[in-house]
């Protein structure tokens, strides 16, 4: 027991659970505490044996032991958080976006390097069998060089999604679309060709007016600074239920598409 790392998870709706659910089934972490502004009986986490805190001060404050610390709260506060834990001298497990702004991401990295700490975003489709198996496909030169890289992600989030009164659907504490669903596609992108350049894009807001602050659908194209080109096409006012997430990719050998309908 005491070889095993210590975490603490802040932030108790879905994502938060699973992250301590994870933690508890390990057999080298241990759970310490969780910390959430809502009350137990109202997240139904009367009987936990980890210690409850509604305060993430109180909680670092009494549990100096903690060395890890899971960031599961909305992404707007996301930073701050992170910036918390990284200044009381933990390392840092914190959920995607690691923040709304580059500065604030390029803070974060900067306090934990200060700290001599670890910072992790969960980032977890890089580990999926179809992503390990594209990133041999480019590193390889399976395909060749890459000539152009689409990505369409077509999902739906209405009324059912965005609760009156939560955080999602805010500019302040969700952010948007690219932040909140299709940040692991984003992601991919990167992982797989690089930076990107020469960015334009047009969005409009087809069925979300009323129920959030930014727009539902994009177009995004670009160059990568390594060659070819890419877009990103995506939108959550597909109807009912979501469509498609897929990534095209033409190469000068070979060209291979990846994807299906994404029930989530």
């Amino acid at each position: 027991m005491g070889n095993r790392i210590k975490f603490a998870v802040i932030g108790q709706g879905h994502i938060g659970k699973r992250h301590s659910e994870m933690i508890r089934r390990s057999d080298d972490a241990e759970l310490i505490a969780v910390c959430d502004i809502l009350p137990q009986s109202i997240l139904g986490l009367e009987g936990i044996k980890e210690a409850y805190y509604n305060r993430i001060e109180d909680l670092i404050l009494a549990h100096p032991e903690i060395e890890v610390i899971n960031i599961c709260t909305p992404n707007g506060l996301h930073a701050s958080h992170s910036l918390q834990a990284l200044e009381n001298g933990k390392h840092v497990v914190c959920e995607k976006p690691m923040a709304l702004h580059r500065k604030d991401c390029e803070e974060i990295i900067y306090k934990a390097l200060q700290r001599h700490k670890q910072v992790f975003c969960v980032m977890q489709n890089r580990f999926s069998p179809p992503s390990e198996w594209l990133k041999k496909v480019i590193e390889e030169k399976i395909v060749g060089d890459v000539f152009m890289a689409q990505l369409n992600c077509y999902w739906n989030r209405d009324e059912r999604y965005y609760k009156k009164g939560g955080w999602k659907g805010s500019q302040e504490l969700d952010g948007g679309t690219l932040f909140t669903q299709f940040s692991h596609f984003i992601d991919i992108l990167y992982w797989l060709f690089g930076d990107i350049t020469d960015i334009q894009a047009k969005f409009n807001d087809f069925a979300h007016n009323g129920l959030t602050e930014f727009e539902d659908s994009g177009f995004i194209n670009f160059r990568f600074v390594n060659g070819g080109m890419g877009c990103i096409n995506y939108s959550t006012a597909v109807w009912d239920k979501n469509l498609e997430s897929s990534l095209t990719i033409i190469g000068s050998k070979g060209s291979v598409k990846v994807g299906g309908a994404i029930h989530g």
